[in-house]
């Protein structure tokens, strides 16, 4: 599994898209950081890109790859190793390319101009997406054969969690909003994990006043240490579930 996940790395970091990804993350990480005086402003600008572009080009470069690696899958299956091991090298491989590039480009300048815990919560939860988002894209490739149709269900599926769940979620406190539908919508929060993700850290910084009465349920939860807690363990989760989907049709996928 570490040769197989090695590989993988050196092989994406060898990628002009890869490089090209890091390279337009850091012009945003760096160059907001340089325009804007605030730096409190900047995280959430910072935020806003990530959480829109991480789970996006997670899903999709991952999807791609895996399709475009079938022969590989092929010859690696036909050697004396468990597909276990093949499934878990790729998505580590994935993983650990993204996650590095993220950290490189936005984790450094975070670091260096405004070390704060809003801006680890913003590294932790945007690593978890990437983890989160590749499980998504190997299970779709692994579920679905044909590589067009893969990567439409993929885009639905990004565009779902970052579009549509919203909106559907607006129109739920429309129209029920005469009922006391707080606890509901915090329920529903955590069906999303982009939704998660950028709950959590606009509750740990002052733009969360600006949310009126509805933002202080949210804030009274997400922005105490156990709310921190239950949004790092609803990430995880939503690591976890794709994750073991991924392995169980890898195993029965017909190569």
């Amino acid at each position: 599994m570490p040769k197989v996940s090695q590989y993988i790395i050196s092989d994406l970091f060898r990628n002009r898209l890869i490089q090209g990804y890091v390279l337009l993350l850091a012009s945003v990480g760096w160059g907001i950081f340089m325009l804007e005086s605030q730096p409190e402003k900047a995280l959430l600008i910072i935020m806003q890109v990530t959480l829109f572009a991480l789970p996006l080009i997670a899903i999709v470069f991952a999807t791609v790859y895996f399709y475009n690696s079938q022969d590989f899958v092929v010859l690696l299956l036909a050697q004396p190793i468990a597909r276990s091991t093949v499934i878990w090298g790729f998505y580590l491989g994935l993983c650990g390319a993204f996650v590095a590039g993220f950290f490189i480009s936005i984790g450094l300048p975070l670091l260096l101009f405004y070390p704060t815990p809003e801006s680890i919560m913003l590294l932790l939860a945007g690593g978890l997406l990437i983890f989160i988002f590749v499980a998504i894209a190997l299970f779709i490739s692994t579920l679905v054969s044909d590589k067009a149709r893969g990567m439409g269900l993929a885009l639905l599926l990004w565009a779902f969690f970052a579009f549509v769940y919203d909106g559907l979620l607006l129109f739920f406190m429309y129209y029920f909003g005469e009922y006391p539908i707080e606890p509901g919508v915090l329920t529903l929060s955590f069906f999303n994990p982009i939704d998660i993700a950028r709950i959590t850290i606009i509750m740990k910084t002052e733009a969360s006043a600006l949310l009126g009465l509805s933002g202080a349920i949210f804030r009274n939860f997400f922005g105490s240490t156990l709310g921190v807690l239950a949004s790092l363990t609803a990430l995880l989760v939503w690591v976890i579930i794709p994750f073991f989907l991924v392995k169980y049709s890898f195993a029965k996928k017909d190569m």
